[in-house]
Order: structure tokens, then sequence, then C-alpha cells
């Protein structure tokens, strides 16, 4: 019976996290498709959508996940291993970036509504793109976890050896390409054809 029960669980957490990765990608191709020439309506309406959508997944994630390390820690008396804490640490970390997507990303976008990218400070583009590539960094890292059968064996530190730089980098590359897309060269005006 707890088989079926474990079982259950794991096809739950795999659903949750297929939905919370399949609605990041689309989400993050749809507004990179939909904000290219400035922010519109229907783009943060696909934005506050795909969000909720995520929040649920995450939810999920969360329900499912606990259930899980239960199981394994106090039933089946597995231990607590390296690659459990470094999952728990990365769902605390999409955790966190939803909330700043919610609290901080679109209110800061809804604000900019009409706006074209180019007219953005790039400082501002910038923090989009980080939350952005932050996101992609932490689903992209809690695929690794999960796909991966070598971390079971690892220790902490080798796991965040991995995982840890994939999010910064992707972090970093989330800033500067929301910042090249954005970028306005101040280039001085040639003078092609002189005045009579």
């Amino acid at each position: 019976m707890i088989d079926i029960a474990v079982d259950g669980l794991r096809v739950a957490h795999m659903a949750a996290f297929a939905v919370g990765i399949g609605a990041a990608t689309f989400l993050e191709s749809q507004l990179l498709r939909r904000f290219s020439g400035g922010i519109d309506a229907e783009g943060l309406k696909t934005l506050i959508g795909g969000h909720k959508l995520i929040r649920n997944a995450l939810l999920a994630l969360w329900i499912t996940g606990l259930g899980l390390l239960y199981v394994k820690i106090f039933v089946l008396c597995l231990g607590f291993t390296a690659k459990l804490g470094v999952k728990l640490g990365v769902v605390m970390l999409l955790t966190g970036n939803m909330l700043l997507i919610e609290r901080y990303l679109i209110p800061e976008m809804s604000a900019r509504e009409g706006v074209r990218l180019r007219d953005i400070p790039q400082a501002v583009l910038g923090r989009f793109g980080a939350v952005a590539g932050f996101s992609a960094g932490c689903w992209g890292s809690a695929l690794l976890l999960g796909g991966i059968g070598r971390f079971r064996t690892m220790e902490a530190f080798e796991v965040l050896g991995v995982i840890l730089p994939l999010v910064i980098a992707a972090t970093i590359a989330g800033a500067v390409a929301a910042m090249v897309v954005g970028y306005k060269p101040n280039w001085p005006r040639a003078v092609l054809i002189p005045n009579p």
C-alpha cells in the first residue's frame, strides 16, 4: 500500500514540475516575442495568466515534495541526502523568484504598459532580464536534480558546484540579453548631405 502512495506522490510531483517548467518556458518565449517592440496589454495578460499557473504548480511541488520527503525519511527510513537538501533549496529559490515576479516584476511592467523597450532605462531592463534568467536557471537546476541520478551519491558542495554556476550564469545572461534587446545606440548624426 505504501508503494502505491509513494508512486502516486512521485507522479503528482513530476506532473507539477512538468506544468511549472512548461509554463515558465512558454511564458518566457512568449514574452520575448510579445515584448520585443514594447510592453503591451496582451503581453501583460499573458504574463499574469502564466504566473498564476506557475504559482499553482509551485504550490503542488511543495505539497507533493514535502509528502515524499516525509515518506522517505520517516516511513522508509532512507535518510536525508545532500541531493534532497539542494532540491529543497532550489524550490525555495523558485518560490522566492515567484514572489519577486509577483511583487516587483508584474507591477513594474504594468506601470510601463505602452512603453517601447528602447525607451526603458537599461538598468530597469537589466533587472527584468535578471529575474527571468534567474527563473530559467532555477527551473533548469530542478530539471537536472530530478534527472541526473549521480547527484544522489554526491556531497552537497559538489551538487552546489554544478547548480550555483548554472543559476548565476542564467541570471547574468538574462540581464545582458534584456539590455541588448532594449539597447538604443546614441550615435552622433552623420552629415550625409551638406546644407545648401
